[in-house]
């Protein structure tokens, strides 16, 4: 076997084995020279789907031996991404800490193109790097790579370098040795994002229309509001006596039918039913406070004489007392329409100034 091709199988087997075959992947180590410089390790990958493209997220170990002949272990990550059949595969080993011994490190960033997702199209197990099933196309390469160490004939050498640019020659690295269990969790995986994104489009997509059309309706519906008939602007009540409340429905709005047989007026599911009013009066400094909100159904308020359970009715909100008033009210149901324009009315004392009685008449003279 060429020095390549061992440090081929040495790293698929080894740094991308899944961690659930620990021991066969202990049992396929070199090291000889010229072999891989990681000969045991695994790989945990995770993937995130979207209809824009997959995200891959991996991580392991390697095990080599180190700058002080003994055998040392330290991590490395990838990151890789598929869209539109461009794959791109970023793999990093950091350099060791300050009192730990030297091992290789870098970072490779390799460009596909590819036919379809290598992480996701399984290969048939074990198979060698010059055979995969899928075969991409290298569009570019971006390493940093520094020399580790000498070799044997003095040349500097960089052995991740050397063996990254034979594995990644037909598709990312971290895509070799996925078992048939790793890739059905991708794929399960990008079933469930797939269809958690197309149901949260479908949500937005109806939220949406019906904003829309809540948006259509609501400056007409609104503007809609009943209209007051009684009391009428500036009309004058007894303190502590009925004012009557005598409401129409919006002159817009579809609330009868005609019987086509009798001509009188049919009520329909858009008829008003009831009316929301709101009553105000004005304190001694000069500003409105509320006095009372009413629901008052649609058969009283429509009525010839209206609602009159208000101005004598339950104290303290429901009589009156000397003083500006003013009145508002809406359509509360089946729907719900705009306000309408407040309407001012004065509630007085009883007279009993005479000279504003009528006078006596004489007889006698």
């Amino acid at each position: 076997m060429s020095r390549y091709r061992s440090a081929m199988c040495a790293f698929g087997i080894g740094i991308f084995i899944i961690t659930a075959l620990p021991t066969q992947a202990l049992s396929m180590g070199f090291s000889g020279v010229g072999s891989a410089p990681c000969n045991s390790g695994g790989q945990n990958i995770t993937g995130t789907f979207s209809s824009k493209g997959a995200n891959y997220v991996t991580s392991g170990s390697c095990t080599t031996n180190g700058s002080l002949g003994t055998q040392i272990t330290f991590p490395f990550k990838g990151e890789g991404r598929f869209a539109d059949n461009i794959a791109v595969e970023t793999i990093e080993v950091m350099p060791a800490p300050i009192d730990r011994p030297s091992h290789p490190y870098g970072k490779w960033t390799t460009t596909y193109s590819c036919p379809t997702d290598p992480w996701l199209t399984p290969d048939p197990f074990p198979r060698t790097v010059e055979e995969p099933v899928v075969k991409c196309q290298v569009i570019s390469k971006n390493d940093f790579s520094p020399t580790w160490g000498p070799r044997k004939d003095g040349k500097p050498d960089k052995p991740l370098d050397n063996l990254f640019t034979a594995w990644r020659k037909w598709k990312p690295i971290t895509s070799y040795y996925l078992t048939p269990p790793e890739r059905t969790a991708l794929v399960a995986k990008r079933d469930e994002d797939l269809k958690a994104e197309s149901e949260a489009l479908a949500q937005a997509k109806a939220e949406k229309r019906l904003k829309s059309g809540l948006q259509q309706q609501s400056p007409y519906r609104t503007s809609l509001s009943p209209i007051i008939h009684v009391p009428a602007a500036g009309q004058r009540f007894l303190n502590q006596t009925a004012v009557p409340i005598k409401l129409g429905p919006p002159p817009q709005w579809a609330d009868t039918n005609i019987d086509v047989t009798t001509g009188k007026p049919i009520k329909t599911a858009e008829s008003v039913t009831g009316y929301m009013v709101r009553i105000e009066r004005k304190n001694p400094t000069g500003n409105w406070v509320a006095q009372t909100t009413l629901p008052v159904g649609a058969a009283q308020a429509e009525s010839a004489t209206g609602y009159t359970g208000f101005g004598a009715g339950d104290p303290p909100v429901g009589i009156t007392t000397p003083g500006a008033w003013r009145i508002s009210a809406q359509v509360s149901s089946p729907r719900q329409s705009g306000w309408s324009e407040w309407v001012e009315f004065v509630v007085m004392a009883p007279a009993t100034n005479k000279a504003l009685q009528p006078p006596t008449k004489s007889f006698g003279k």
